[in-house]
């Protein structure tokens, strides 16, 4: 009976060596270098935060499904159909940023910032107070842009999503959709001369519009407008009312979100005694765009298009 004890035990422990083997060895990681920072992410996330919602409405594309534990921070109530089903049944942390508290609570293994202010040190949930705890983190790269970006690094963050979540496949057919609808547009518009445009996004004392820096100034460009802002090195910043009308935009885009109606925007600049003068207000040329679709994400495209189709019915 000892013998036969000890050739069992002998059998099941080889049994669970070769168990052990024919899984391969183990992972080491993934070096990841994201805005300044290198992590090491073990293996692909299982319990995602998302602090914008344009980092949101990329992670649900990619088919990140149940694995999106939580969101916030809300530009609209009205995702893109793709994701839109989606999108309603990630919990809501809070309305704006939640606490360093509430993020933990869901007890992420990552954290995805769609700006910077996303991850404020201040108020506990900065990147490195939160990779201490054991958690990733991974910020959108027009957030930590030091020149003009577009496009390019749009395709670069959801390759780099793609990779960390294990979700390559989905990660390059989103690639090619939204490379292949923006190449349509531009050749559409080969040869049509560009329209001179003011973003306006807010502002009374000084006009908060869109500069040359961000992904929203590479949409305009490749819809057929001049942004009158793009020699300004931020991706928003403030300007004054007489650069405004000293530009003589010819078209304005008023960017849309929940905090102030557009309707309240257009209203303000038609009274406005430098605003109401410049050619794009006294012809009433206007396009509204979300903000959403100014800022890196999905709907870079629909800008695309939709300022295409505004500016030049293309």
């Amino acid at each position: 009976m000892r013998r036969l004890l000890v050739v069992l035990a002998t059998t099941f422990l080889l049994a669970g060596c070769g168990t052990a083997a024919s899984n391969g060895p183990a992972r080491e990681g993934m070096r990841v270098e994201n805005c300044g920072r290198t992590q090491v992410i073990a293996e692909p996330p299982r319990r995602v935060v998302s602090l914008n919602q344009h980092a949101t409405e990329i992670l649900l594309a990619l088919g990140l499904g149940d694995r999106l534990v939580g969101a916030a921070y809300p530009d609209d109530r009205t995702p893109p159909a793709s994701v839109a089903a989606d999108y309603a049944r990630v919990p809501l942390l809070a309305e704006e940023y939640p606490s360093a508290e509430r993020i933990l609570e869901a007890e992420p293994d990552l954290v995805v910032g769609g700006y910077s202010s996303a991850f404020d040190e201040g108020e506990g949930r900065g990147r490195e107070a939160l990779e201490s705890k054991g958690i990733a983190t991974l910020l959108l790269s027009e957030s930590c842009a030091t020149g003009p970006t577009g496009m390019p690094a749009l395709l670069a963050d959801i390759d780099m999503f793609g990779r960390v979540l294990g979700l390559r496949e989905r990660a390059s057919a989103l690639a090619a959709d939204i490379e292949g609808r923006v190449r349509a547009v531009e050749r559409r518009l080969a040869g049509v001369p560009p329209v001179d445009v003011f973003v306006y996004d807010s502002g009374e004392q000084a006009a908060f519009t869109l500069g040359g820096h961000g992904v929203g100034n590479d949409a305009l460009t490749r819809a057929g407008a001049r942004n009158v802002f793009a020699d300004v090195p931020e991706g928003f910043a403030d300007v004054s009312w007489e650069q405004v009308a000293a530009r003589a935009p010819r078209a304005i885009v008023l960017v849309d979100y929940l905090a102030k109606p557009v309707h309240d925007k257009r209203a303000y600049l038609e009274a406005h005694p430098l605003a109401s003068g410049t050619p794009a207000v006294r012809a009433g040329r206007y396009s509204t765009v979300p903000l959403v679709e100014l800022t890196e994400g999905i709907r870079f495209p629909d800008a695309v298009e939709r300022l295409a189709r505004d500016l030049h019915g293309a």
